[in-house]
């Protein structure tokens, strides 16, 4: 009887150690892909940051007229290898059929199969901010990077006009 009543404990026991050692094995792999997708969408949002608030910004910085200030791409721009300002971004993306994943000098980015990119700019007034400026000074980028799990990661920045 206390053979019986020690191989059920044992049999207990086993099944919660392996109970946890699959939970540890399945959830190892998140910080592999997180890792992976932070270095994507900071990657991104260090390029695009890098660039004039708008087209109409003078080299070096510096305040323009928000009436001047817009969205898109100007004309001429038709790919990221053209983009000279933060909302030229507005709508790119990259790690699909048509547009694998590529660095800022247009290299094919390798081992990271199963990501993609989109990019958003909008006009936004981040929390905070002095309520008399114009929302127009503000330019939010928002790179989303999605996973080969379909987890989506967002990765947000303000860039102003100074």
């Amino acid at each position: 009887m206390e053979t019986i009543i020690s191989i059920i404990i044992i049999a207990i026991a086993i099944v919660g150690i392996l109970s946890v050692i699959y939970n540890v094995t399945q959830k190892g792999i998140n910080p592999v892909i997180e890792m992976k997708a932070t270095e994507l969408g900071q990657a991104m949002l260090d390029e695009i940051i890098l660039k004039r608030w708008d087209e109409d910004t003078p080299l070096g910085g510096g305040h323009i007229d928000v009436s001047l200030a817009n969205i898109g791409t100007e004309t001429g721009e038709n790919s990221r290898e053209d983009f000279d300002d933060v909302d030229d971004y507005n709508g790119y993306s990259d790690g699909t059929n048509s547009e694998p994943l590529k660095d800022e000098a247009g290299n094919v980015l390798t081992g990271f199969n199963g990501y993609s990119r989109s990019v958003t700019v909008e006009f936004s007034k981040p929390n905070g901010a002095p309520s008399g400026i114009d929302v127009k000074n503000y330019k939010k980028i928002t790179v989303k990077v999605t996973t080969p799990t379909g987890e989506e990661i967002d990765f947000v920045a303000y860039k102003t006009n100074i």
